[in-house]
């Protein structure tokens, strides 16, 4: 046992050290939703509001995105402790991640405890699953940026630990699972199918415990109920609609019609029922929900630059042999714990399924760690066979130790050191520049115009200048032109698209825009790491 509390603390520090280090620099800037969440959690601070002025909102109607809330309001401690700032902002995010580690030890555990026969590996394998997760390229990624996924991800495994526990706790983890609901529009789907799953295996053990089962109900209940009265308001569902792949049907049924149109001049019975609209949802929802099966997306490149390090995948390629063991191994165990797993994985990628810009990492972030889960049953039967064996076994140990240890240093080196450079246009790098060259400057101009083609450039700069939230929501709080882009003013500040040519060019107004916007920045240039014109600044 202490053996085992030993291993654990170190795993700990490595997943906080991962977590922790550089986190205000790296990535190297925030994005709009970071930028929104840190000066949501702001305004909520000092006027108990957030930007558009609604008091304790339940939905951040931020850029008409209409985030979920919970994040925002666990970012608020650590803003009023370290100010609203880069690293205050993803503090949560990481501490989240840690705990995240922690408790799928303690998850895979009483996972164990319950559904397997074999009590050997209770010992080692919540430790390896937990030490996977720790080191995760996937989970290290979203546990140092402030994306709300990750605080859904950390509720689930901490619920299921305690669903598994005791029904005495049944109430924690009916509180918890409702709490993630408030964390991540995924949430909302993964969430209940996953509660589903855990209640149809273990059914007759919680129904000898009614009492403890109306208790969890109560409080699941009262945890969700404001929940129910957000999504009677229309507005909240934009989010869905903005995302959705079956939103814009004319983009999507566009093909569709023209081959329905040939079949029925051919008299192509087949072809006008496989070309019709329903086949075609259909298919897309289908193709969305295998496209995150991708050993391409899962292990060599990802999907958006923001969502991994430059030349990774989002698992490690030398966990893809003890995965694919894993998977065997499990298959071969049977029983609830296999059905637990595989069902895992098969309702993970459901909420995704039917948004645009699939595979994507953020809205399957549910796997985790099933992954891990998974490679860990791998490595735990590798080691038995390797020490049941010859010699020449023995020696595969040192290989895989070798190129897993290559695998980690390389994307440790690819995050830490290339990804800043390479990717920093992704993370609408040079906006800090910008605001601190636009507050110097300011007293110079009567009014500064700042480009809204710099993407919601707003937003950063009330964060940048820690604009007062209780002014901001007098001048131009409520003002909003829709999902894609907003329109707002500010103390000296105009945001709207910049027209070079009809500018008026006196002197008297300060212009930040894009180097497509302003050919001639007379007054500076703002440059991404990789040396590239980010921002020009004229008069």
């Amino acid at each position: 046992m202490k053996k085992t509390g030993l291993l654990l603390f170190i795993i700990l520090c490595i997943a906080g050290a991962l977590r922790l280090w550089h986190l205000g620099i790296t990535p190297p800037s925030p994005d709009w939703d970071e930028a929104a969440l840190g000066y949501n959690a702001y305004s909520v601070l000092k006027t108990g509001r957030d930007e558009y002025g609604t008091l304790l909102p339940l939905s951040l109607r931020s850029f008409d995105d209409y985030k979920p809330p919970l994040y925002m309001y666990l970012t608020v401690p650590s803003v009023a402790m370290f100010g609203i700032s880069l690293f205050a902002t993803r503090l949560p995010s990481a501490i989240m991640g840690i705990l995240a580690v922690l408790g799928t030890f303690f998850f895979v555990r009483e996972l164990l405890r319950k559904w397997s026969k074999d009590k050997k590996i209770i010992e080692y394998i919540p430790l390896i699953a937990a030490f996977l997760l720790a080191l995760s390229p996937w989970h290290i990624q979203f546990s140092r940026i402030a994306f709300e996924a990750n605080t859904g991800v950390t509720l689930n495994i901490w619920a299921a630990y305690f669903f598994l526990r005791n029904k005495k706790t049944l109430w924690i983890s009916a509180l918890l699972f409702g709490l993630s609901l408030y964390a991540y529009h995924s949430e909302r789907i993964f969430a209940p199918l996953f509660l589903l799953l855990l209640t149809l295996l273990d059914w007759k053990e919680i129904w000898l415990n009614k009492k403890a089962v109306y208790t969890a109900l109560v409080v699941g209940l009262i945890t969700v109920i404001p929940m129910i009265v957000m999504f009677t308001n229309p507005t909240t569902l934009m989010r869905l609609k903005g995302t959705s792949s079956l939103s814009d049907q004319t983009a999507l049924l566009s093909e569709s019609v023209k081959l329905l149109e040939d079949d029925i001049a051919k008299g192509d019975k087949f072809g006008m029922v496989f070309d019709n609209r329903r086949i075609i949802w259909v298919k897309t929802v289908i193709d969305g929900y295998l496209s995150h099966f991708s050993l391409k997306w899962l292990f060599l490149q990802g999907d958006l630059p923001r969502h991994h390090a430059p030349d990774m995948g989002l698992l490690y390629l030398v966990e893809l042999p003890f995965l694919l063991w894993g998977i065997v191994s499990v298959v071969k165990r049977g029983g609830k714990l296999a059905v637990f797993i595989f069902s895992w994985i098969l309702i993970a990628p459901i909420p995704a399924s039917v948004t645009t810009g699939l595979p994507h990492a953020i809205r399957t972030l549910v796997f985790l760690p099933v992954f891990q889960i998974l490679t860990a049953f791998g490595i735990y039967d590798y080691m038995v066979w390797v020490l049941k064996g010859k010699r020449w076994r023995k020696l595969t140990v040192f290989a895989f130790a070798a190129l897993a240890l290559v695998n980690v240093v390389y994307y440790i080196h690819m995050y830490f050191v290339h990804m800043d450079r390479e990717y920093s246009d992704y993370w609408q790098y040079g906006y800090k520049q910008a605001v601190e060259y636009a507050e110097a400057h300011k007293s110079e101009y009567k009014k500064v115009v700042v480009s809204t083609k710099l993407e919601q450039p707003h937003m950063f700069f009330l964060f940048y200048t820690k604009y007062d939230p209780k002014m901001y929501q007098l001048e131009g709080g409520t003002a909003s032109g829709g999902f894609a882009e907003v329109k707002n003013h500010f103390d000296v500040y105009d945001f709207r698209p910049i027209h070079w040519d009809k500018e008026v060019k006196d002197g008297s107004t300060l212009y930040i825009g894009t180097p497509a916007e302003i050919p001639d920045p007379n007054l500076g240039v703002i440059k991404y790491l990789d040396g590239r014109n980010a921002i020009h600044i004229a008069k």
